[in-house]
């Protein structure tokens, strides 16, 4: 019965799904349409059985999965993995057409820090964004991050990222949680500086992939 669709989508177990994406596809859509959503937080975890599969099934659904789309971009996009998996599953193989109408969701995304890049590219790529525009915003990125690591250097000369890592791995077991503790606000201060590399090596990694000509 239809009034029951919602009970293939509910999180009891992992054992419960055995069976239940194959269910779903065999109804096919509009027969599915009251569950779209549940649908789509099935992908949330790609290791969820049958999220593969569910992935390529939404993405055959086409423009009725738009409306789900956007509202998981305006009201979670702080979900890092979330917001990843739509990108990579479903975002990048849309039309222009249909970026179009999920274009504010992306300009908004492209001006966080997180799946940001991810945005630029969709926009850049449809022509939504020039190349130039994309440049700017790019280092003003950058800027923003070389600023920020040289505050860190400045405020915080003592931390040697690479020496506290080497220093956590050579502690024996049985006192590695008490060295973490003990050294709370140097692995704080070491994860700020190592999360702001990284995001710079992603600009880097993209201005050479999509800006550079």
């Amino acid at each position: 019965m239809d009034e029951d669709l919602h009970l293939l989508v509910q999180p009891i177990s992992k054992e419960y799904w055995d069976g239940a994406a194959e269910t779903v596809i065999r109804l096919g859509y509009p027969r599915v349409k009251s569950i779209l959503s549940g649908l789509l937080e099935w992908i949330q975890d790609i290791n969820w059985p049958g999220a593969g599969e569910i992935a390529v099934f939404l993405l055959e659904i086409g423009d009725p999965m738009i409306p789900y789309v956007k509202d998981v971009l305006n009201q979670h996009s702080d979900d890092e993995e979330w917001v990843y998996r739509i990108f990579n599953d479903l975002i990048d193989h849309r039309n222009t057409a249909q970026i179009l109408q999920i274009q504010a969701e992306l300009i908004k995304i492209s001006q966080e820090k997180a799946i940001d890049l991810l945005a630029l590219r969709i926009l850049l790529t449809h022509d939504i964004y020039a190349k130039d525009v994309v440049c700017e915003i790019i280092q003003r990125k950058k800027d923003v991050l070389v600023f920020e690591l040289k505050e860190l250097h400045d405020t915080h000369p003592e931390i040697d990222c690479e020496a506290l890592y080497t220093e956590f791995f050579n502690q024996q077991p049985n006192v590695i949680k008490q060295f973490h503790e003990h050294n709370k606000e140097r692995f704080y201060i070491r994860n700020a500086i190592s999360k702001r590399q990284e995001y710079l090596s992603e600009i880097e990694i993209f201005t050479a992939e999509f800006l550079t000509s």
